[in-house]
């Protein structure tokens, strides 16, 4: 798997004491760390770790504000229950998602503590695990058993070459594509969204918000792809870098995402949305996140993911309602599984103690509840005839003291959830994932090991010529694309997409003998 930046800053001390590289080489690897809890493990001990003071786990919490008044308080308030219970305390790590990659390699590279590690979302589990992030956590699995039993039939999307590098967060999977949208907004000005909106459907209602002086939607800068959230597609790297699939649970064929048909028409309806000022033309120098224009009122929706989890994630903080629109249908796939997941630090001092605390916010909702949103009367109340469903209307701070907008704590049937969900949201999520096909490649991941020369060389490509389609930034689309292809062509895309396939058969062969 390509390297980046910190692999060059890794000091020997630090490969040494923890890190064990991924790839061919990780496979029946060991460090005398985990030599040492595998014996403890298997001798049923605790290794000291309940000895002494109450450890510190320091956990991820990934927003768009960076600036909650109230962290500390949720902290002292977790404190109560898990110093009493489990003997650990919690250093809760509140990071701007756009800040999350950089922010977590260079904590590894200055030492700083880290514990457990938001996997996914802009963190992707090859290029963290390979990069020295994460550590392997096979010989920890025995101290999360309530996670590991919900989780159970997909953990192997967090493998790489067998050894377990992350867990995924939610045991309940299936998940669509949609257009998440300010139902206030679309109400007043006479618009319908519905399930499974084509292009056309779109451009009608973006028109009528045009007159209003509202942009549809935006791609921000483009850094990252999105082509996924229109299509039926299950792609491999952040950008398509290593290839995609269409149809994933009927098919099993990797290809061009840049050549294929959907990406064309993609950069056409971009282009022409942005023409047509239904997008910001000044995408490419505006820092401004998608989010924060979706926050902001300035943008009508975005796409997003779908499941039952994305209306509690998107309603949380917003003065307007929202709702979401299912685009595509759902599927169980890798990339539905690893969009979310935790992973132990290399430096983690205690990754006992760490996965110990993972495992109690499965067992206790409380906690999760505390992670998740705060402070009852502070930070949300319960929605008026509900039980179980937060808002933070009456609250006294408010999503400003606390706000978990992208991190999930906790088994989602036993926590609460967030308005505009209801009572039945157990229920939803349970019926929403029956009979959700698999992905026909569920738990195949890529190891890029073998291209990492061709794989930065399009990484580059990929980043110079992308985010110009993506947002309707190119004179003319069909010239601009015919020279990007060329470009992959050159920096060896297609090898990777044939060594990519090569390897997916492989995986396809030895799980169905």
């Amino acid at each position: 798997m390509k390297k980046k930046f910190l692999s060059l800053f890794l000091s020997a001390a630090l490969v040494g004491s923890m890190l064990v590289g991924c790839g061919s080489s990780s496979q029946g690897t060991s460090t005398e760390s985990s030599t040492t809890t595998e014996s403890n493990a298997a001798e049923g001990t605790a290794s000291g770790a309940d000895e002494g003071e109450p450890y510190t786990v320091a956990i991820q919490l990934v927003n768009i504000s960076t600036d909650l008044t109230d962290v500390e308080k949720v902290e002292e308030a977790i404190n109560e229950i898990t110093v009493p219970a489990i003997n650990c305390k919690v250093d809760i790590q509140n990071l701007f998602i756009g800040d999350l990659p950089t922010t977590t390699s260079m904590n590894i590279v200055s030492g700083e503590k880290m514990d457990l590690v938001c996997v996914g979302l802009t963190q992707n589990l090859s290029d963290i695990a390979d990069d020295g992030i994460l550590m392997p956590i096979d010989s920890y699995l025995i101290y999360a058993p309530t996670l590991v039993n919900l989780v159970s039939d997909y953990l192997i999307a967090g493998q790489i070459d067998g050894v377990q590098y992350a867990l995924p967060v939610n045991p309940y999977l299936a998940s669509g594509r949609g257009f998440v949208y300010n139902k206030d907004m679309a109400e007043e000005y006479g618009i319908e969204i519905k399930d499974g909106a084509t292009y056309a459907d779109f451009e009608e209602a973006f028109e009528i918000l045009k007159e209003h002086g509202i942009y549809g939607t935006s791609m921000g800068n483009a850094a990252t792809l999105g082509l996924q959230f229109w299509y039926n597609l299950e792609i491999f790297g952040t950008n398509g870098d290593y290839g995609m699939i269409s149809d994933p649970a009927n098919n099993t064929t990797i290809e061009s995402v840049y050549a294929s048909d959907e990406f064309k028409e993609y950069a056409d309806m971009m282009k022409k949305w942005t023409d047509a000022g239904y997008m910001p033309s000044d995408s490419l120098t505006d820092s401004t996140t998608v989010q924060e224009y979706f926050n902001s009122q300035n943008i009508f929706g975005t796409s997003a993911n779908y499941n039952m989890s994305e209306f509690a994630t998107w309603g949380t903080g917003k003065s307007f309602n929202i709702d979401i629109a299912e685009i595509q249908d759902p599927v169980i796939s890798t990339s539905s599984v690893v969009e979310r997941m935790w992973g132990i630090a290399s430096n983690s001092e205690n990754p006992q103690k760490a996965m110990e605390f993972l495992n109690y916010i499965y067992e206790n909702a409380d906690v999760a509840n505390l992670l998740q949103y705060g402070i009852e009367g502070e930070n949300y109340t319960i929605v008026e005839g509900t039980t179980r469903v937060t808002t933070a209307e009456g609250a006294t701070t408010g999503t400003a003291g606390y706000t978990s907008m992208f991190t999930q704590f906790g088994n989602p049937v036993d926590t609460y959830t967030a308005a505009p969900n209801t009572d039945s949201y157990p229920d939803d999520v349970k019926a929403y994932n029956e009979g959700v096909p698999n992905s026909a490649i569920l738990g195949y991941s890529f190891d890029v090991t073998e291209f990492s020369a061709e794989a930065g060389a399009v990484s580059n490509v990929i980043a110079e010529y992308m985010p110009r389609l993506v947002t309707g930034q190119v004179d003319d689309v069909d010239s601009y694309l015919a020279e990007f292809l060329a470009a992959l062509d050159k920096a060896g895309y297609n090898d990777i997409i044939a060594g990519n396939q090569a390897q997916l058969d492989s995986f396809l062969s030895k799980n169905q003998e």
